[in-house]
């Protein structure tokens, strides 16, 4: 474990240090505790005497021999015991003397709730480097500042203010929850109480000066009562270790679901090629969360709807769902949430349409959905012995059973569905409308997830199956080589023409033949390669030629280049700018335009953007974004993700183009990269013909790696 821990100390102040000091503390102090249970430092001292934590606790508090009935102590060093976890809720002005009294008798663990750090300016945040650095040199964990804590509900110990444990008992589960913002935090742990669901652990970072996002997902991970992992995150300051944090997780087989706010276009990375516009940071951060298995959420709400599925293990292992309903109307409701879902209805075999017929009334038509009826009333063994059929078949990969109130029979119903949870081999998810909180308690107990309404289920269902998908695409592949994924700071724009001179030493994606035109007389000039043809002013000044009539086509004979080349000569003159030449080229006949785009993002690393291509591509965005590396399969989902995908398949008769060719060439040009110090390559437009590329415009920005 040291070992692990220390290969993941990648950045200074930000190790992974261990989060476990804190929350398996077995001796905490708490430094400006207050007699008065209401006050911030009064909550976890009252919090932790009510609830039974199972370590000591010290109050620290100069000006009172007792608080809240303990014994008060001047400073940390008159304790005179060992002091695994030091709280803090002093004045800002007096944390790092406080720190560095703990650390200089052994502290190893410090929650620091005071604000006026960081997010007050310069002087606050001086004081804040000061802890990072204090945290880095002598090795501790820091949670905080201006954070609102963290608990763990199996010892019992809260170092927190929260109000979400004012009037709730603790309730132990295996839903752990992170968050950079501390009233989110809160709120979530009301719901996670007030739910049933319950918690294992939750931490909320806070200015997070050392332990960050990432080292609470690390955490998280190796938590052995964690099942599923919850976020609420606003920036990841270390990409490359949350996507190490998240690969861990997908290896742990335990989910993550995200809410990241920050979709709208203020929070867009603003960048002068076209890539930098379309590959805006939500982009960034919807890559990292969905490639690597998370379940990005936009609302609490979704989250714990996500987590009732999750949390029982009731994930399908695959899209076929069997579904059974009091009611027909609701029955197609669920088909018709089903089917843009990509989530099937197979229709029973002959087979089984025979095993049903021999139970259920004559009047119910064997079907997917089934509808069962009211009859159910008399007969609630109907349920179990249905679904034992249809499980039997190996048809469904999970029952989805729909009931309407039926409050009068629910204690029934729920005898028999936790009954036939012991033999049906797949998971049983239930909808009830108008359930009652006892009834999904007892079912949820006996792993089966209740939902309130159809939409919520059926959305679970997909992307809790999508997620599983990915994960296990994620098993197939080696772990991260973060050296090849560093960011790169960008040096040099290239010409188009010293651009394709480099993309000569790669063969993924070919270019047109093509000349440099530097001489103004006609006579010096050489022979075109080809026609028809494209003149393009070369200038590193003039990096969007169309923009500024820097490209004359098409170009049919020698005298329609001659003038061509004249002309934009002219051109660069009347535009001020200095001029390398004038690029012609041959045409190349082509089916369809992409966009691709690579770039060393400088927090994320390198990134490809896969789009529409074309003049257009800005106009309307049709682009999907995925982080490096990244194989032909990887390649293929992205191009099949696109809007305009099904042009690549041959819409209406148009010209298709082998897609996982395209694909592996993509690939292969994406490895190329990698092996270059390059900052950025925008290839606008990527002719696309049959199995073949052509780059017949190119952007290229030179770049510094950053080891």
């Amino acid at each position: 474990m040291k070992n692990e821990t220390t290969a993941r100390q990648t950045e200074t102040g930000h190790g992974n240090n261990n989060l476990s000091a804190i929350l398996d503390a077995k001796s905490i102090a708490i430094v400006g505790a207050s007699d008065d249970p209401a006050k911030i430092a009064g909550r976890p001292l009252a919090y932790m005497l009510a609830r039974g934590y199972t370590g000591k606790i010290h109050a620290v508090n100069p000006a009172r021999q007792f608080v809240q009935g303990q014994a008060s102590y001047s400073s940390l060093s008159a304790i005179g015991q060992p002091i695994d976890l030091a709280i803090i809720g002093t004045a800002a002005e007096r944390v790092e003397a406080i720190v560095l009294e703990g650390i200089a008798i052994g502290v190893k663990a410090f929650v620091i709730f005071s604000s006026g750090f960081a997010e007050m300016g310069e002087q606050g945040r001086a004081m804040q480097e000061r802890l990072q650095a204090l945290a880095c040199i002598h090795d501790v964990a820091i949670v905080g500042p201006n954070s609102l804590g963290v608990a763990n509900s199996r010892n019992g110990l809260i170092a927190s203010f929260t109000t979400a444990l004012e009037n709730t008992p603790i309730l132990q589960g295996s839903f752990s929850f992170a968050s950079q913002s501390g009233a989110l935090g809160a709120y979530w742990l009301d719901i996670a109480l007030r739910s049933g669901l319950g918690f294992s652990q939750w931490i909320t970072t806070g200015n997070e000066c050392n332990v960050d996002i990432a080292q609470a997902l690390h955490h998280l991970v190796d938590d052995a009562h964690t099942r599923v992992i919850g976020l609420y995150i606003e920036d990841i300051r270390r990409p490359l270790e949350f996507r190490k944090a998240l690969e861990r997780a997908a290896a742990a087989g335990k989910p993550v679901i995200a809410i990241k706010s920050g979709r709208s276009a203020a929070g867009q990375i603003a960048a002068a090629s076209h890539t930098g516009a379309l590959a805006g940071n939500d982009t960034l951060y919807d890559a990292c969360l969905t490639q690597f298995g998370a379940i990005r959420v936009d609302s609490l709400t979704e989250m714990m709807d996500m987590a009732r599925l999750l949390t029982q293990g009731a994930t399908p292992a695959g899209r076929r769902l069997g579904i059974m309903s009091v009611s027909g109307g609701a029955g197609v409701l669920i088909a018709d949430a089903s089917e843009p879902l990509n989530l099937s209805l197979p229709a029973p075999s002959d087979a089984t349409k025979k095993a049903l017929r021999e139970i259920l009334p004559p009047f119910v038509h064997p079907a997917n959905p089934l509808d069962i009826t009211g009859n159910v009333l008399q007969d609630t063994s109907l349920i179990s012995r249905t679904m034992d059929i249809l499980t039997k078949a190996n048809e469904v990969d999970a029952i989805v059973l729909f009931i309407g109130m039926m409050h009068s029979i629910a204690d029934v119903f729920t005898q028999t569905l936790t009954k036939a949870k012991q033999t049906v081999q797949c998971p049983i998810i239930v909808i009830w409308v108008g359930a009652m909180e006892e009834s999904i308690q007892q079912l949820e107990a006996h792993g089966i997830p209740v939902f309130l309404d159809i939409p919520q289920a059926i959305q679970a269902i997909s992307r809790s199956i999508q997620a599983s998908e990915q994960r296990n695409r994620m098993a197939a592949q080696t772990s991260l080589d973060t050296h090849r994924l560093a960011p790169a700071l960008p040096a040099n724009t290239l010409s188009e023409w010293d651009g394709k001179q480099l993309l000569h030493t790669q063969d993924a994606i070919m270019l047109p033949r093509a000349i440099l035109v530097t001489d103004t007389e006609p006579d010096a000039r050489p022979t075109p390669p080809g026609f028809p043809a494209v003149a393009k002013l070369q200038s590193t000044q003039l990096l969007h030629k169309s923009d500024a009539g820097g490209v004359i086509l098409p170009l049919h004979d020698s005298q329609a280049v001659n003038d061509a080349t004249q002309a934009l000569f002219q051109k660069g003159s009347a535009l001020g700018i200095a001029v390398q030449g004038v690029l012609v080229e041959e045409m190349i006949p082509f089916d369809h335009e992409l966009l691709l785009g690579l770039q060393r993002h400088p927090r994320f690393g390198p990134v490809l953007s896969l789009a529409r291509g074309g003049v257009e591509a800005e106009l309307d965005p049709d682009v999907v974004t995925r982080l490096l590396p990244l194989d032909e399969n990887d390649i293929v989902m992205m191009l099949e993700s696109l809007r305009s995908s099904a042009l690549l398949r041959g819409f209406r008769g148009g010209p298709s183009v082998d897609i996982s060719a395209i694909a592996q060439r993509i690939a292969f040009f994406c490895e190329w990269f990698l092996s270059q110090e390059l900052a950025e390559v925008e290839i606008n437009p990527l002719a696309v013909k049959g199995d073949r590329l052509w780059a017949l415009d190119a952007l290229i920005t030179t770049g510094t790696l950053q080891k």
